[in-house]
């Protein structure tokens, strides 16, 4: 009777062991996504890629972005798009339900930029559980920094393979 309990206990705790090891190792492993996002207009004057790291599945804490943000025409590159005098500014957001908690922009005129940052990296953010990225064109000459125009805001969630729409 008592070798039986042991016995019991003994699987039981092996369970629990396996299933915690399970669900940290899950947890601590990242989920990588592409991303490829454009400014909309003819030429795809502006536009940004690269990888999204989720640091966890959703809700997570932090989203590691890799890429780059390309404005043409930029040296070296086979499209021929003439200088319209704007410049391309990427805005990246992270969201934890409705609400905004983190965000990034990088800006380039007739060239490419590469980024390395993290969104969500304060302790303080919790739950982020959607991305959005969206490509904006300004003019050099204008008195205003509002953008003339954009593309269409992506969003990206670490369980879909790609945007989810608007």
């Amino acid at each position: 009777m008592i070798r039986a309990l042991l016995r019991a206990a003994t699987v039981l705790a092996a369970a629990l062991l396996a299933a915690t090891v399970m669900a940290s190792s899950a947890a601590a492993s990242p989920i990588s996504q592409r991303f490829s996002v454009p400014s909309g207009d003819n030429c795809t004057y502006g536009y940004t890629e690269g990888v999204l790291e989720w640091r966890s599945t959703a809700p997570t804490s932090a989203v590691r972005l890799t890429g780059v943000v390309v404005d043409r025409p930029s040296a070296n590159e086979p499209i021929a798009c003439r200088d319209d005098r704007r410049y391309t500014i990427a805005t990246y957001v992270a969201y934890a339900g409705e609400r905004p908690v983190d965000q990034a922009a990088q800006r380039v005129d007739n060239g490419v930029v590469r980024f390395d940052f993290v969104l969500g990296s304060s302790a303080s953010v919790l739950g982020i559980d959607r991305v959005t990225i969206q490509i904006c064109r300004t003019s050099l000459d204008g008195p205003s920094i509002r953008p003339d125009y954009c593309g269409r805001e992506h969003t990206f969630r670490p369980t879909s393979i790609g945007p989810a729409g608007s």
